[in-house]
């Protein structure tokens, strides 16, 4: 009896290191996914322009064969990052590294997330700007073809910790100017915050924050469980704005690069998306 119970024990043990690996591997295995955003109001000369987002990259590195498989895709116009470059303990040089290795692929507009403030934001604020990243802290940008067309980026501070001001984000560069706008904020919960009138500007919203519940259990779910987790987990989105009934923006949220808490993914991939901006007829 003694001994079965030992062999027992030491398949369980064994089967939960297998599984542990597993979850590992699945965190470093990153895939890369292809979105498309259409709309009538882009203009001609952006049809067909693509751009990188990237979100929750925390404490990994992007390695080069994710920089190839962008270069294999074509000319990528814009790197979006959507917060949490990094997290508490991340040395910048490693954060720096990352934004080196995706300057290589275009341009760099970037968010913060809440775990970007876990240290002294000013160091990382510095080397961003060191490094040529415009960051988007409540403001927007008119972005322009030679061709001629012009689309805004607008960008929010981390609304994980209630630093967003989409009002202040839309009066910048591109207001008075009717402009296909997308909208990039780290948390979803940007899309319950809209009033009406902002929701009517914005096209299209990139956030991430959740990291597709990173690790989700078969039945169970994902197994750390927040009200943005349950409501905006991973992919496509659009809901009626809370305060009006009409429609909000379209939001597509990001499973994340990287991890929080644990190393360790199930079934909410690694991911980092080429999205393809489309004019509808």
């Amino acid at each position: 009896m003694v001994y079965n119970l030992a062999i027992t024990a030491a398949a369980a043990i064994g089967l939960a290191a297998m599984a542990l690996y597993a979850m590992y591997r699945n965190a470093h295995r990153y895939q890369l996914d292809e979105q498309i955003m259409s709309s009538s109001r882009l203009p001609a000369s952006f049809d067909g322009v693509k751009l990188l987002f990237v979100s929750d990259i925390h404490g990994h590195r992007i390695p080069q064969a994710v920089v190839d498989a962008c270069s294999q895709r074509g000319d990528i116009g814009l790197v979006l990052i959507g917060g949490d470059l990094r997290e508490g303990g991340v040395p910048i040089e490693r954060s720096r590294g990352n934004i080196r290795a995706l300057r290589n692929i275009a341009p760099i507009y970037m968010v913060y997330g809440n775990h970007d403030y876990d240290d002294d934001i000013r160091n990382l604020d510095v080397m961003l700007r060191e490094e040529g990243v415009r960051l988007l802290t409540n403001e927007s940008v008119v972005l322009e073809q030679a061709e001629g067309g012009a689309i805004r980026l607008a960008g929010v501070d981390d609304p994980r910790t209630n630093r967003e001001n989409v009002r202040l984000a839309l009066s910048g560069d591109g207001a008075d100017r009717d402009l296909f706008t997308l909208l990039l904020a780290h948390d979803p919960v940007i899309a319950d915050r809209l009033l009406p009138d902002q929701a009517a500007e914005i096209d299209y919203i990139l956030a991430g924050h959740t990291h597709g519940g990173q690790i989700v259990l078969p039945i169970v779910g994902p197994l750390v469980t927040t009200k943005n987790i349950r409501m905006y987990t991973r992919g496509w989105y659009n809901r009626e704005s809370q305060t009006s009934g009409t429609p909000s923006p379209r939001m597509f949220v990001s499973c994340g690069f990287g991890t929080s808490k644990f190393p360790l993914r199930l079934a909410a991939p690694a991911q980092y998306h080429i999205v393809t901006l489309r004019v509808l007829p």
